[in-house]
């Protein structure tokens, strides 16, 4: 009984193509996608990127670089979690220990012969020589650095500055040059350009000389590494002892931040993925049941019963799904891998980061689509399969009347619901949950939406009736096949409005995020000029304040330091850590930075305290005077007060530490920006821009900008971050695009025995074609209406969660780009295959079996 029923789902399968192909795309491509989305979790979780520096190590010794999150992913620090420079001596004693090595990495930037500095296109660093031994580099030429005035540097150092043995290269920290006669060269080794000082001057020009970067470990001849890390870290706890592929995670920090926000991504992203992908298969199995009614009906009037009916479209959906998702699942390497371009192109993930090729993910899409397909196949096909036969067949010939009483209370509590969790949430929940509750919304109002469907098309439709009837015959029958037909033209409207509105709403968190942004740090920064770093890869030294404030002509000089911090917090009874930019200033300069200030003062910005921004505070649900839990940068764990809460947290930072505190527990040491105020008195300001100018033209990593430049600037790092998110929902939109052409496509193609009678009763090609056109603008106009709609509240709830106010931000020019997209998409979709019915002759067509 099973294989024959297998058997006649094949043979409807072969002869009704049309409707399974559309089942397929939609399987395919959306197996493609959660697929693409599994390999970027899976390879977070377990990828990374080769050792290179530290190649020639067995074992790398480094602090904790993560945070232990109980049943849930470690968050990694942002900035370098150091090593006490006595650890080298307890690691070196441990049995099957050849030798321990410490080894400090200082960014540098460095200067051609006429001072300008060189873009070399990697980051440059700076170590001791005996942590050469580490990779290992070795001489090709001179010898290794004797004093403090004396480097070796890579062959792509020398060659990109003009210089050989003998020659001096001037190196900076900061904005700290000095000059180094050049004593050898070595081969550069991994995506790094590399110098190397005697180990005295490492440690004098690290930001924490007491501090190693990490402990390299050469073990003796014969030893396993696995089993060696196992001592060492019993050794010396409280640090992360690394072998084999995972010493690239302590080499490059970026790799453990890569992994972080895989994970985060492709789970959010993958959640609103896998909806979709039901959503969409779910709207095409049921237009193609939709379309075979008759046919249905047929077989419950020839004593078919419901179980038998079931049982048919489950063996079809089955076959189809599995195939479909097979293929499909095949091909999201593919996309994985375009995403990983996309990702490295924006610069959130580095070029060599390596995805996983497990086939896990493959496996989950597959079993993932194969039931979602089941699951839509069989509440697709439970009205036919539920009602009587005699009832079956009438429906066959014309649509029911009406919704039925479950569907469509269904709809409007869905509605509901998506508009409380859109514009109600942000309201009565602050923080990260409303603007995740207002994004995730647009699904839910899309259900809700497709669910009463119908109701919307017809009632456009009737709007639309008196204008289409104006040309008598095409417009009387678009007019008339819209009212009749409104659950059909349903199945392609819905798509459609997805589509528009999943772009209205990526498109407007960006833009809302990025003019919020420019908009803060314009009012924010009241100072006359900022001084920032010029030069790739560096920042401002700690010293320059003092220089500048002691120049003509300036009142005052605010240093601001940039890093990361783990907001620590209890959701739900379940402890949740949050990233939160974090910026430091001085109290003491207050003057030249505006921060909105909502609740408390920032005056007492000293010693173990802390502010807040309105998305912070509201997240972590503290309040002025509660205590916030947060590791810093490097993962020191603190306790601070919350003495204020502010608005200008985009502009400038969701959190904002004392000066002093942010900077000691950053990689770097160094400020990213100075906040130049003028002196008022006469002549103040014209002194205090020449001194500027001078200082900038002797140093060459440093630039000064006007406070409107810098704006800009903070508006284009969050652009940056924002791309992320429209990169990887642009894929999902795509999906969706190809979903709306096939619906599309497939509701015009089954038309074709329609077409043809209407021809035989005396309709010309270009009457038909014309009502077609008619209809199509029925299908846009309603798709257009509806997405912005659905769009327009969790915009809304989005803006209210970012900025506070209900007024998002999208050009004009932007909506009527989408507005076009959708038409032409609806038009040629719908166009292209009437045309090509149209091809046949009238009278084999209508020949066609349904």
């Amino acid at each position: 009984m099973r294989r024959a029923v297998f058997d006649i789902a094949w043979s409807t399968i072969k002869h009704r193509k049309g409707g399974f192909v559309a089942a397929f795309v939609a399987l395919f491509f959306g197996s493609a996608v959660i697929t693409a989305c599994g390999v970027l979790l899976v390879s977070g979780l377990t990828s990374g990127i080769e050792a290179q520096r530290y190649a020639g190590a067995a074992v790398v010794v480094g602090g904790e670089q993560s945070k232990d999150i109980a049943e849930d992913f470690d968050p990694v620090y942002p900035e370098r979690a150091g090593l006490s420079a006595t650890v080298t001596e307890r690691i070196a004693k441990v049995p099957g220990v050849r030798s321990a090595v410490g080894e400090r990495t200082i960014a540098l930037s460095a200067a051609d012969r006429q001072g300008h500095p060189l873009d070399l296109g990697d980051p440059l660093y700076g170590h001791g020589w005996s942590s050469a031994v580490l990779a290992p580099f070795e001489l090709t030429a001179g010898e290794p650095p004797r004093t403090g005035r004396e480097a070796v540097v890579d062959a792509d150092l020398a060659r990109a500055a003009g210089l050989k043995i003998g020659d001096r290269i001037r190196l900076a920290v900061g904005t700290t040059p000095a000059p180094y006669e050049i004593t050898g060269i070595v081969d550069p080794v991994g995506r790094q350009v590399s110098v190397f000082f005697t180990d005295a001057r490492a440690a004098e020009l690290s930001p924490h000389p007491d501090r190693l970067t990490t402990v390299g470990v050469l073990a003796e001849p014969g030893t396993d590494a696995s089993a060696l890390a196992g001592r060492i870290a019993k050794a010396v706890p409280g640090t992360d002892v690394h072998t084999g592929r995972e010493i690239g995670d302590v080499e490059f920090l970026d790799a453990g931040q890569s992994r972080g926000f895989l994970v985060g991504l492709s789970a959010a992203f993958g959640g609103t993925a896998l909806a979709v992908v039901v959503f969409v298969v779910s709207s095409t199995l049921g237009l193609g049941i939709q379309q075979r009614r008759r046919e249905l009906a047929m077989l419950r009037a020839i004593a078919a019963t419901p179980r038998q009916i079931h049982k048919l479209i489950g063996a079809e959906t089955l076959l189809v799904s599995v195939v479909g998702s097979v293929l499909g699942a095949a091909q999201g390497f593919l996309v994985a891998d375009w995403l990983r371009a996309a990702f490295a192109e924006a610069g959130t993930l580095p070029a060599d980061f390596g995805l996983a090729r497990n086939p896990l993910p493959a496996v989950a899409s597959v079993v993932l689509c194969v039931l979602g397909g089941r699951l839509a196949g069989y509440l697709a096909a439970r009205r036919v399969a539920r009602i009587r036969p005699v009832d079956a067949l009438g429906e066959s010939l014309v649509e029911p009347a009406g919704l039925g009483r479950v569907r469509l209370l269904s709809g409007l509590v869905l509605i509901a619901l998506g508009l409380v969790a859109a514009v109600v949430l942000p309201l009565v929940i602050p923080g990260q949950a409303a603007l995740a509750g207002a994004g995730s919304s647009l699904l839910v109002l899309m259900v809700g939406a497709a669910l009463i469907g119908p109701v919307l098309v017809k009632a456009v439709a009737r709007l639309l009736g008196p204008l289409l009837s104006r040309s008598r015959v095409s417009g009387y029958l678009a007019a008339a096949n819209s009212a009749a037909n409104s659950r059909r033209l349903s199945g392609a409207v819905v798509p459609l409005a997805l589509g528009a509105a999943m772009a209205l709403l990526q498109i407007s968190l960006l833009t809302t995020g990025q003019e919020e942004a420019k908009r803060q740090t314009a009012e924010g920064v009241v100072a006359d000029w900022v001084l920032t770093s010029g030069g790739p890869g560096t920042g401002l030294s700690p010293e320059l304040t003092e220089t500048v404030r002691a120049l003509p002509g300036v009142a005052a000089a605010t240093p601001v330091g940039r890093s990361q911090v783990l907001l620590n917090y209890d959701e739900a009874g379940k402890p949740r850590a949050e990233t939160f930019s974090a910026q430091g200033i001085d109290p003491a300069g207050l003057q030249a930075l505006d921060l909105d200030v909502r609740e408390g003062s920032l005056t007492g910005l000293t010693g173990d305290t802390i502010a807040l921004s309105r998305m912070a505070a509201g997240t972590a649900g503290l309040d002025v005077g509660d205590t916030a839990d947060l590791h810093l940068g490097d993962g020191v764990r603190k306790k601070l007060k919350v003495i204020a809460v502010y608005g200008n947290g985009l502009g400038f930072g969701e959190v904002t530490l004392p000066h002093q505190l942010l900077i000691r527990h950053t990689t770097s040491g160094l400020n990213s920006a100075l906040l130049v105020t003028a002196a008022e008195r006469a002549g103040g300001p014209a002194k205090a821009g020449a001194s500027l100018g001078e200082l900038a033209g002797r140093t060459p990593t440093l630039a000064v900008v006007s406070p409107d430049d810098y704006a800009a600037a903070q508006e284009g790092a969050y652009a940056d971050q924002s791309w992320t998110s429209l990169i990887a929902n642009g894929a999902l939109l795509l999906y969706v695009l190809i979903a709306v052409v096939n619906t599309l496509v497939m509701t015009v193609t089954a038309r074709s025995r329609e077409f043809a009678m209407l021809r035989l009763i005396g309709t010309t090609a270009r009457q038909t074609r014309r009502m077609m056109f008619m209809e199509s603008w029925v299908v846009v106009l309603t798709a257009l209406a509806l997405g912005t709609l659905i769009a327009l509240p969790p915009m809304v709830g989005s803006a209210l969660a970012l900025t506070g106010r209900p007024l998002p931000h999208v050009e004009p020019v932007v909506w009527l780009a989408v507005a076009g997209s959708v038409a032409l998409l609806g038009w040629f979709s719908t166009s292209l295959p009437t045309r090509s019915a149209l091809r046949a002759e009238p009278v084999a067509a209508a020949g066609v079996r349904d």
